[in-house]
């Protein structure tokens, strides 16, 4: 008799297969379901497999099948991928595999039995379909029950329909717990040595699971309420502050992003180059280069533990070092700039960090400014930063960093004067665009190559540490088998050892014929990654799936809440610890995650699902759906808005808002971000308040949200001085707000995109914007509104030269806002006053002014350094320079990047009227050296014309090659912008120093 395999189709199909049965399953598939794999022969079962499937397919709700035919008929095969491969997939990723029992497909010889032995290698239901009378259950299978299908077909059909439903219950589920503890007592009868011992653990645990799903069965309410204390305690452990270590050593900012694993091998020529490389201190970035699993992550963090401990690193003394900062997505700090300035901040003064901090968000002030004054800091010493899975913001087709201001960062690192701060970097990928910034200031590793025999073998030896998946005692021909089939890749071999412990029925010799083919270096790892995934129970795979989701380290009651409506009762701390044990885990410091490989592969295993499941009920296992319940797992942790004071307090909401997008929940999303965006803006993080609402920006519908998204980004362009594309943002902001008839709003983008075109030197335009938000004000009664309108409108009529109608809105300005604004609103309303009486020569009241406004709102810096300013200005003019040069002083101190060169220039001016030359020429080239950090962040007439006089200034100290240039940044300044009071303020400013150039030199 000629055996078919039920996956290669029969010459013939027998005719009962009607193609009425095909068109059914034609029109009813859905490929987002997950399916049941018809195992039969095709000599004497494919009429009733098709008819199986039909019914499956075509009733309500539809289960999907995989079926030779079908697949076959549906175009589904993947060109290049041997059939039986094929095969092997769908028993893999299947709910359950039916087996229809019939007389050929039990025959000793046939191939079924490859099928469903498979099946429970995969921990699978196997459900016995008796399709002819008389025939006998497999010994394997025994004392699962049989559906009889031999009687009328359709009451056969509908009990299969109702029990493959029913084991997806909490009752189902405990049967398949139940029906896996009894093979595994039957093959525990026949078993001896490390074969018995993995048995009585395999069924040690499956007892622990019947027990917690037995009472989940019996008392569900008891056992929610259970879980939901327990999600409840692990919420309250949700608001750790990164942590910095003191040691006798080094000091240590946040965790590793992994532990070095007790076994690891090899690598000595590559740890001699990188400890020597961190002692040399012209080395300021090294990449160690090398693909996913060949263990970066591992060795750097071996070398940087040996650093923190002083002891010895292959029989070799460690480099010293100060200090380490660890940054991954392992440890819940990912690579980002405002991390990565926060956590160098760590190691500072508590005084110095928060005036660096203060200093980070200021945005006039480059990244590349903020990072050379941060490294400025450390002056002597080593620090080292770990910047790991640095693939993850690098663009794979560009080989270029995505995150701009992060390249920036790390540029300025590179080029800033003698400092030891070194940056060692893992990634996947090598950024082209930084491997051509200074090349003599760095270096790169590669470990693209696996371990050398004996190290491979040494680790799968290491693993092996109870002699129970017999790599241990394995034959030195069959390790060297394992290190060249895994290329000797760390991971490929962890993978190897998980696949053996969570099954107990294979063998390496077994695995090793059953991988002959296809694992090449590229796919080598991802394979076995995805073969050990296969191998654990549904359960453990759902964990496992549950930790890609949320792609970060979580607690165990982080995985219990996403699981609930799945997994009723699951207590999944053992299950993770387990899995840790099993090499499928990572753990650090109580939280859970994966390594980058086995989350690609569990999360791909998840149908990416429909919007409607978010809500559904019952709840539907998709990707969107654990998305939107990991979200709302972040919303209940979050911490109270009163405690909200840095970027570390809104982790949640940041990861909130990620699932949400992920999930493309994008109105939720935008929701999210509207809770906290202001803080962004407030402590000077506009890229990323840029980044994560151009996440939002085309994915929302109702306007009101397009338009929050539209301002927010504008918002975050002119703060970063991009002023036209602000403007082009702000304005498709405002042709929503009058769609939709959103008057507040309307005032408050045309006063944004006024104060733009006034950066950009268009004061006109700037006027007419102001007295169109005005006149909207005034007709809603909106006073605050009105107020500091009126204030900036002031203010840019005395740039006009209309030194009078300034003078009245200003004063008008301060009246309304008086007692009904804020401080710091009415405090800039008077300093605008203080500024503008100047222009008008009103000088003692300027004084009263900005002596009132800084009282009022004493904390602002930016306030501080203004009103100095103005009362230098009304002092200069009074004659009394040693006040000016006082006030002036006191303005210095105050450090406000935008205003720092006007500052500056009044100080040199007083210091030339009192003939201190020196003091002079240093104000004066610190007010030019000001001036250029703001010129690196926009054309700014203001900034111009602040370098002329002080160029001018310089040329009266004795320099008079700088008069040259004076005259070149003047004409500069007065392309942007020729108002008259600009001009006149400037030419008050060159009058000023007349005292010192009696000879008539300049």
């Amino acid at each position: 008799m000629r055996l078919e395999h039920h996956g290669i189709l029969a010459d013939r199909a027998p005719e009962a297969a009607t193609q009425r049965d095909l068109s059914v399953l034609k029109g009813s598939y859905n490929r987002a379901l997950p399916h049941y794999f018809i195992s039969y022969s095709a000599v004497d079962g494919l009429d009733v497999a098709m008819r199986i499937a039909a019914a499956l397919e075509g009733g309500d709700p539809p289960l999907a099948v995989w079926l030779d035919k079908l697949e076959k008929e549906r175009h589904r095969l993947r060109p290049g991928e041997a059939w039986d491969e094929q095969i092997v997939e769908g028993i893999r990723t299947c709910e359950s595999l039916i087996f229809l029992l019939s007389s050929d497909s039990v025959h000793p010889n046939s191939v079924c039995k490859n099928e469903w032995t498979r099946a429970l290698k995969y921990k699978k239901p196997v459900i016995p379909i008796r399709v002819e009378r008389g025939v006998e259950m497999p010994f394997r299978l025994d004392p699962r029950e049989a559906i009889e299908l031999d009687g009328v077909l359709e009451q056969g059909l509908e009990r299969l329909r109702s029990h493959l439903l029913w084991l997806k219950s909490p009752a189902g589920m405990l049967r398949t717990f139940e029906e896996r503890l009894a093979d595994a007592d039957r093959d525990l009868r026949r078993a001896d040595g490390p074969d018995r011992s993995r048995i009585l653990d395999e069924m040690a645990t499956l007892r622990q699971q019947i027990v917690l799903q037995r009472e989940a069965v019996e008392n569900p309410s008891g056992v929610a309420r259970r879980i939901q204390d327990s999600v409840a305690e692990g919420l309250a452990q949700e608001h750790p502050v990164p942590p910095i270590v003191s040691k006798a050593r080094c000091q240590v900012v946040n965790v590793p992003p992994g532990t070095v694993p007790r076994y690891f091998q090899d690598r000595h020529v590559e740890t001699k180059l990188l400890s020597d490389l961190v002692a040399r201190p012209e080395v300021r970035l090294v990449f160690v280069v090398g693909r996913g699993g060949v263990g970066k992550t591992s060795f750097a963090c071996r070398l940087l533990d040996a650093v923190k401990t002083g002891e010895a690193v292959d029989a070799t003394s460690p480099p010293a070092a100060d200090a380490i900062v660890y940054l991954s997505a392992a440890n819940g700090r990912r690579v980002t700039v405002p991390n990565l300035y926060a956590d160098l901040c760590r190691l500072l003064p508590d005084a110095r960090a928060r005036e660096l901090t203060t200093a980070y968000a200021n945005p006039v002030q480059t990244t590349t400014g903020k990072m050379e004054a941060l490294l400025q800091e450390f002056r002597s010493g080593r620090v080292l930063v770990l910047l790991d899975n640095f693939e993850d913001v690098v663009d794979p087709e560009r080989l270029a960093v995505r995150d701009a201001e992060l390249a920036e960062a790390i540029t300025a690192l590179l080029n800033a004067p003698p400092h030891p701060v070194m940056l060692i970097v893992t990634t996947r990928l090598a950024a082209r665009d930084l491997l051509v910034e200074q090349p003599g200031r760095q270096a790169r590793i590669d470990l693209d190559e696996g371990l050398p025999s004996p190290y491979a073998e040494n680790i799968l030896r290491e693993m092996d540490v109870d002699e129970k998946v017999g790599l241990r005692t394995a034959s030195a021909d069959l390790l060297n088998q394992a290190r060249e089939r895994t290329r000797g890749y760390p991971r490929a071999l962890e993978a190897l050892f998980a696949i053996l412990s969570a099954d107990r029925n294979t063998t390496l010799a077994d695995l090793l014929g059953e991988t002959t083919t296809g694992l090449l270096p590229e796919n080598v790892v991802r394979v076995l990654v995805g073969e050990a995934f296969s191998r654990l129970d549904p359960v453990s795979q759902q964990v496992q799936q549950a930790l890609a989701i949320y792609d970060r380290p979580v607690l165990p009651a982080a995985v219990d809440h996403l699981l609930q409506p799945y997994l009723m009762g699951l207590a999944s701390a053992p299950i993770l610890g387990r899995l840790v044990n099993m090499q499928f885990v990572r753990k650090q410091g109580g939280r859970y995650y994966l390594h980058p490989v086995d989350r690609d592969y569990a999360l791909r295993r998840i149908p990416r699902g429909e919007p409607a499941d978010r809500e559904a009920e019952p709840a539907v296992f998709s990707q969107l759906a654990l998305l939107h319940r990991a979200a709302q797992y972040f919303r209940a942790a979050r911490p109270d808005p009163e405690r909200w004071k840095s970027l570390d307090d809104l982790a949640m909401l940041l990861a909130e808002f990620d699932m949400h997008c992920d999930g493309e929940d994008f109105e939720r999303g935008c929701n999210v971000l509207l809770s906290f965006n202001n803080l962004l803006e407030h402590w000077g993080h506009y890229r990323l308040s840029r980044e994560l609402a151009a996440r939002l920006e085309g994915h929302l519908e109702k306007p009101r949200m397009r338009l929050a998204v539209q301002q927010m980004l504008g918002g975050a362009e002119s703060r970063l001085g991009r002023y036209t594309e602000a403007i082009r943002r702000l304005e498709q902001a405002l042709e929503i707000a009058r769609d939709i008839g959103a008057t507040r709003e309307e005032i408050f983008l045309l006063y944004q995109i006024g104060w733009c075109h006034g950066e950009l030197g268009d004061t006109g335009r700037a006027v007419e914007l102001l007295q169109a938000s005005l006149h909207l004000a005034e007709g809603t009664g909106d006073v605050v509104a009105q107020g500091n309108t009126l204030s900036l409108l002031g203010w840019y009529c005395g740039k006009l030269g209309q030194v009078e109608q300034s003078v009245d809105f200003s004063r008008r300005a301060v009246e309304m806002l008086r007692d009904k604004s804020n401080a710091t609103s009415f405090a800039t309303a008077v300093a605008n006053l203080a500024g503008v009486l100047l222009d008008a020569g009103q000088y003692d009241e300027a004084i009263a002014r900005a002596t009132e406004s800084l009282a009022t709102d004493p904390d602002s810096v930016n306030l501080r350094n203004w009103n100095h300013g103005f009362i230098a200005r009304a002092h200069l003019a009074l004659g009394r320079v040693s006040d000016a040069r006082a006030a002036a002083e006191r303005g210095r101190a105050a450090d406000e990047p935008e205003n720092n060169p006007n500052v500056l220039v009044l100080l040199g001016i007083a210091c030339l009227r009192q003939q201190d030359v020196e003091a002079a020429a240093e104000a004066f080239e610190a007010a030019v050296a000001q001036a250029d950090v703001v010129l690196q962040f926009t054309r700014n007439f203001n900034a111009l014309d602040s370098k002329a006089v002080a160029l001018t200034g310089l040329a009266l100290c004795g320099d008079r090659s700088r008069l040259a240039d004076a005259v070149a940044v003047h004409r500069a300044a007065r392309a942007i912008n020729r108002d008259a009071g600009v001009m006149r303020r400037v030419a008050w400013l060159n009058e000023q120093m007349a005292p010192a150039d009696a000879a008539g030199r300049v």
